[in-house]
């Protein structure tokens, strides 16, 4: 099963729920629900620990333009300040949350912005966000390469984060509809003629047939599910004697594509191998900033807010990206803040379809998910973001028996230190 709304980057395992589609943060905010615009009053909250704990910590947030106030903020900048990881786990598609993220990073100034993206769209997007303009030629000739920073809010949060002089560190697999530029890539580094001529080739090929699938919608035929072995073996014989960078590109796909296909078949495993793969990719791309006995560098992240918790992930029995990012602090004896940030109901962004942008927003409501359920209620359904510091929350599961009936609400709680709630959102807008 693949994200109603298939960006290049996404899948969901195959056995996964219809519910964890809605925030598969891998790639995609998917199925996205046609809803009421206005949520209904709940009824008012039985008077329990949890309930106590919650209204004690929660705090409005007023956005105004790019700039963000409120007794919420404040707290969330006192600790932004005090932390050198912050970890924005978000929901994608939301036009606030990369206007979110760029106040983050006014406090923080990091050094580093790690991305849900693949390292050659990061190198890509840092070249392309230190140019005027929004790389709309760019875009057209390579759709959704960019993945999310495709889009006009996240690709102005990375025009910042370059201002700032912040290296970018992309960590995920090599997109799904993204080969046809990752092999226009390799033709430009190869020394061989012949094989210049067939990596041009090929990627002019790929690039045709995944625009393709962009515009039906299906992502059934896009190059990552449907390559030949035969089309692998040439290019392994066409670059066997080429650079090493040439040969990783090679095998960076070949990666990517054969988690695509186990997802693609139903067979087990693949979210897991594409969560180790993005762990083993954060620790490569990070060895210039991890001596031993060197602080590590403020560092901010923005991926699916599936990723960006603590311990275990709200998939359930597998430890994700977040995870490792708080291990990499602690062994720096540094700290590391997450932040969970999502929309109650709105519309959003979560399409690829490079001609007609109306197909690629549709609106949704997540009040009812469990992972924020409680959070949500208390929200109200216009106002001011509502902010809500969790760590009392965790503390009283860990230290004083606390219950959560909910696995997913209990993982959110232990993951995160802050729940922030956008009463409704925008589509982010392509470019």
């Amino acid at each position: 099963m693949r994200c109603s709304f298939r960006l290049p980057l996404c899948f969901v395992p195959a056995a996964a729920t219809t519910r964890r589609l809605r925030l598969a943060a891998g790639l995609t905010l998917a199925g996205l629900l046609s809803l009421p615009a206005q949520a209904q009053t709940a009824p008012a909250a039985p008077d329990t620990a949890f309930q106590r704990l919650l209204v004690k910590n929660q705090f409005p947030l007023t956005p105004t333009a790019t700039q963000l106030s409120g007794s919420g903020w404040e707290k969330l900048r006192q600790d932004i300040e005090k932390s050198t990881l912050v970890l924005v786990g978000e929901g994608h598609g939301m036009a606030q949350v990369p206007l979110f993220t760029q106040a983050v990073a006014q406090v923080l100034k990091p050094k580093v912005y790690v991305a849900e993206i693949d390292k050659y769209q990061a190198r890509d997007l840092h070249r392309l966000a230190a140019q005027p303009g929004l790389p709309t030629a760019f875009t057209r000739q390579h759709p959704m390469e960019l993945s999310f920073y495709s889009w006009v809010e996240e690709f102005e949060l990375a025009r910042t984060l370059r201002a700032q002089n912040a290296a970018f560190v992309g960590v995920e697999q090599v997109g799904g509809a993204t080969p046809g530029r990752l092999f226009g890539l390799m033709a430009e580094q190869v020394r061989s003629k012949k094989a210049n001529a067939y990596l041009l080739r090929i990627a002019a090929k790929f690039q045709a047939q995944d625009r393709a699938d962009m515009l039906l919608g299906s992502y059934e035929h896009t190059t990552v599910n449907t390559i030949r072995p035969a089309t692998l073996d040439s290019l392994r014989a066409f670059t066997r004697t080429e650079s090493q960078e040439v040969r990783q590109m090679l095998q960076d796909f070949e990666a990517s594509s054969a988690i695509f296909k186990t997802n693609a078949a139903g067979q087990p495993g693949a979210h897991r191998a594409r969560i180790n793969l993005m762990k083993r990719n954060l620790l490569q791309e990070l060895q210039p900033y991890t001596a031993t006995g060197q602080p590590l560098p403020p560092m901010l992240f923005k991926f699916g807010a599936y990723h960006a918790g603590r311990g275990r992930s709200i998939w359930g029995d597998m430890y994700d990206v977040g995870n490792l990012a708080m291990n990499l602090a602690d062994v720096h004896d540094q700290k590391s803040l997450h932040i969970f940030v999502i929309g109650k109901q709105g519309i959003q962004n979560g399409g690829s379809n490079p001609d007609d942008f109306s197909k690629n927003v549709a609106p949704y409501s997540y009040a009812e998910e469990d992972m924020i359920k409680p959070f949500a209620a208390a929200t109200p359904a216009a106002g001011p973001w509502q902010v809500f510091d969790v760590r009392p929350l965790r503390r009283a599961i860990l230290r004083q028996g606390l219950k959560i009936a909910n696995p997913e609400l209990e993982a959110t709680i232990l993951g995160y230190d802050y729940v922030v709630i956008i009463p409704e959102t925008t589509a982010s807008h392509n470019f």
